[in-house]
């Protein structure tokens, strides 16, 4: 499938929240859909058409691991713009979404600005909770896209 093809594929694997937000700040829907079914394709390991909540968190911790370029176990705000960037091609734009730091500042518990493994794991849960609409205890790709999209709009 060429969906599968595209030049940053191996940096997109797992990419949870950064891939969506990505193509969903520049309101890109086609795009965003592309990404997201990318995204849901390579996390689904066992392809039963959801994600368990190993899958998710695989699929974070991989996101986690491209994102921290320096390998120092932790995630800066420019480490997240530039792994956004290199995945979509294009610098986050929008005031409607978050960014990358008010991202971090979200699930960063000891708040100094930056975002360890721990909490990376920990807000992922909590974000798979949220996103689990019927509370079955797996994602479907509606609940996956819903979900990212709705948790990353700027909190008015």
């Amino acid at each position: 499938m060429k969906l599968f093809r595209y030049k940053h594929f191996p940096y997109a694997i797992g990419v949870t929240f950064v891939v969506l937000s990505a193509a969903v700040a520049y309101g890109e829907d086609r795009a965003a859909s592309k990404l997201a079914e990318a995204q849901f394709k390579s996390m689904d390991t066992d392809h039963d058409d959801r994600l368990s909540p190993a899958e998710h968190a695989a699929g974070a911790k991989r996101m986690f691991d491209m994102m921290d370029a320096n390998k120092d176990g932790k995630v800066t705000s420019a480490e997240m713009d530039a792994a956004q960037q290199k995945i979509s091609g294009k610098k986050r734009h929008g005031e409607k979404k978050m960014s990358s730091r008010e991202k971090i500042k979200v699930v960063d518990t000891d708040g100094d600005g930056t975002l360890t493994a721990a909490e990376h794991e920990a807000g992922s849960r909590k974000m798979f909770d949220k996103m689990d609409g019927d509370k079955d205890g797996f994602l479907t790709r509606e609940e996956l896209a819903a979900g990212h999209a709705k948790l990353l709009m700027r909190q008015q």
